[in-house]
Formats: C-alpha cells, sequence, structure tokens
C-alpha cells in the first residue's frame, strides 16, 4: 500500500512538474516574442537585384519567370515597410504573380524621406522613372496608398500603362464611412500640420502606427496579446506572429509636404474622386484612363471598405473594370494566403491576356 501511495504522489508530482514547466515556457516565449528587443529588418522572401534609381525609390527586380510579355511594376505604401509584397515564401504577391505565369516584376522599395521638399507629384514622378527603366510601358499594381499613386499616374501618362491594378486603394476617400474617416475629418489641418512641425519635417511612422492601432484598439492592444500567449507554445504560431510584427514594428517616416498633401487633398477634400486634384500642374482627370482595371478591396477592409476601391469604376468609365472582392482585411488584399490564392492568379491572367 505504500508503495502505491509513493508511486500515486509521484504521478501527481511529475503532472505538476510538467504543468508548470510548460508555462514557464510559455511565459517566456510569450514575454520573447511581444516585447522584442532585437531591432527589426527587411525580410524579403524573393531574392532579388537591387537597382538604385533615386534617392527616394529603388527598384527590387526579382529573377524572371517563365512567361513573356510587359513587365508587372507592383507600387507598395510608402507607410511601413515596402517588403509587404514579398512577405513571406508562403505570403508573397511577387512570387504568386510568377507562378501565374508573369514575366519580369518590379517593387518599388521606397527609401526614406529626402531632406528636401517631398510632394505628390515627385512621388508620381519617382512611379514614372521606374516605369521608363522598365522599358516605358508596364503592367502597373498599386497596393493601398500606391493605388490611388498609380490612378494618378495613369491618367496623367495613359501611352505608359497597359493595365491598371488597384488592390484596397481609396480612390473615392469619402465613400464608405469608416473609422479613419471620422479620425482624419475630426481633427483640424493645423494638427497634421503641427505633427510634422514637431519632428524635423516628416510624419514619424511610429505616430502614424498608433493611429492605426487606435482604429482597432482591442484587437491592437489585447486581442493580439491575448492569442499570442495562448499559442505560444505553437511554434507555426509564434513564427507567424513574429513575421506580420517585425513587419509593422518597421516603421517609416513620410515626408511631411507629402503627408500634409495627402491628408488635405485626398483625405480631407477628396480631390481625386472630385476631380479637382492637380499634381504638377495637370488636373488629374481619371476618366482619361482607358486600359483594362481590376479593382481588388477586402470584405473585412477596416481601413479601406470596398466602395472607396470599387468607386474606380464610375471615376473612369472607359476603364474596362473587373472587380474582386477578397476574404481579407486591409493588408491581407495583398498579402494574405486567401486573396493571394483566389484572386490575384486571376488577375495575373487578365494582366496577360490584355497585352
Amino acid at each position: 500500500m505504500l508503495n502505491d501511495v509513493a508511486g500515486h504522489a509521484r504521478s501527481i508530482a511529475g503532472t505538476w512538474f510538467g504543468f508548470w514547466s510548460r508555462e514557464l515556457l510559455r511565459a517566456s516565449t510569450y514575454l520573447e516574442h511581444a516585447f522584442p528587443t532585437t531591432t527589426p529588418e527587411p525580410r524579403w522572401a524573393t531574392p532579388a537585384e537591387t537597382s538604385r534609381l533615386r534617392d527616394t525609390v529603388h527598384l527590387r527586380l526579382p529573377a524572371p519567370g517563365e512567361g513573356g510579355g510587359l513587365p508587372i511594376l507592383v507600387v507598395t505604401p510608402q507607410v511601413n515597410h515596402s517588403y509587404v509584397a514579398d512577405f513571406a515564401p508562403d505570403q508573397s504577391l511577387v512570387r504568386t504573380l510568377l507562378a501565374a505565369g508573369a514575366g519580369r516584376i518590379a517593387v518599388t522599395d521606397w527609401q526614406p524621406p529626402p531632406r528636401r521638399p517631398y510632394r505628390i507629384a515627385d512621388s508620381i514622378d519617382d512611379i514614372v522613372a521606374c516605369i521608363d527603366a522598365l522599358g516605358g510601358r508596364v503592367h502597373l499594381a498599386g497596393l493601398c496608398q500606391g493605388g490611388w499613386q498609380c490612378a494618378i499616374a495613369a491618367a496623367l501618362h495613359p501611352d505608359k500603362v497597359a493595365t491598371l491594378t488597384l488592390a484596397a486603394a481609396p480612390v473615392d476617400a469619402h465613400a464608405g464611412r469608416t473609422k479613419l474617416h471620422d479620425f482624419v475629418h475630426g481633427l483640424p489641418m493645423a494638427f497634421y500640420e503641427n505633427l510634422v512641425r514637431t519632428n524635423g519635417g516628416v510624419a514619424p511612422g511610429a505616430a502614424l502606427a498608433t493611429g492605426f492601432d487606435l482604429l482597432r484598439p482591442e484587437e491592437r492592444f489585447w486581442r493580439n496579446y491575448r492569442d499570442l500567449w495562448l499559442n505560444a507554445l505553437d511554434p507555426g504560431y509564434v513564427a507567424r506572429y513574429d513575421r506580420i510584427r517585425n513587419w509593422y514594428r518597421l516603421n517609416k517616416d513620410v515626408a511631411g509636404d507629402l503627408y500634409v498633401e495627402v491628408v488635405r487633398d485626398i483625405f480631407k477634400g477628396n480631390r481625386l474622386a472630385n476631380g479637382t486634384l492637380r499634381v504638377g500642374g495637370r488636373v488629374v482627370d481619371l476618366a482619361r484612363i482607358r486600359c483594362p482595371a481590376f479593382l481588388i478591396a477586402g470584405a473585412q477592409d477596416h481601413i479601406t471598405p470596398p466602395e472607396q476601391v470599387f468607386a474606380f469604376e464610375r471615376l473612369a468609365p472607359h476603364a474596362r473594370c473587373r472587380r474582386f472582392t477578397a476574404r481579407a482585411g486591409h493588408v491581407g488584399v495583398f498579402m494574405g494566403h486567401t486573396a493571394l490564392r483566389s484572386v490575384w492568379p486571376e488577375v495575373a491572367a487578365g494582366m496577360l491576356a490584355a497585352e
């Protein structure tokens, strides 16, 4: 009987030891990954040559695929890091397009803001310089901010754009009421101007990231940390958390002149949609765009709802538009598994068929 008692005690002790060992591992893993001390760095998934085109933008040029035809230029947003277009081996827009038969692909790699005035017109000049470096005519695909920039470039230079793809791009910033709309309109222009003035002429990336966090405070300040704790013993989950956390921590400052102009003219004034936006002395008329256009929106996008993307169809009546709605949030439109599997291969096929 004493042996039975001793065995039972050892079993209980082993169970408790295993439990506490596991929970200590959970706690240490959680602390290491929830509050990392390492410096975030770009983690492009696909090897590529880099063309240092300008001090404001470089071009990443992965090895060509088996397909031919015109190159695809992917224009990334200037907030956060450009490697969102090539985020991970299994979450890469670059690899998805290559696998779908694309030949040459180039991705904008936006550099830190210059120490000189830099406005919307300068960013469009950078995109046009990228197009010219690729031969003068491309399939143009813009992600988020890169989308409305591509729409402007296509309107001003329609001969340079074979097809236009807009992914989660706020073409009509007043369509589909969002928290971002209320946030932007609830603050006077003096707030944005002072933010730039007090930060040496730039809109600091950390402040911009905090602003986006405040659009979904429960998710960003509670749910993400809770889920990491619950899944801290799952190496696959932790690896995925690390990848998105690394990208999100790579805050990028935005040129102050550009930031103020975008807030005033794109988001508050909605001048791209109402036809009064002037870039480089020219009025941007989206009706000049006549190429095939692929419009991709996220059904769960809380930043750029589908109405803001699909408004392009109304504003560019001569473009041959196709709509796609992905089961995705904002960045999931161009780096999420679902959109990359279900939408982008069909878009790539449409690009190639349009040549």
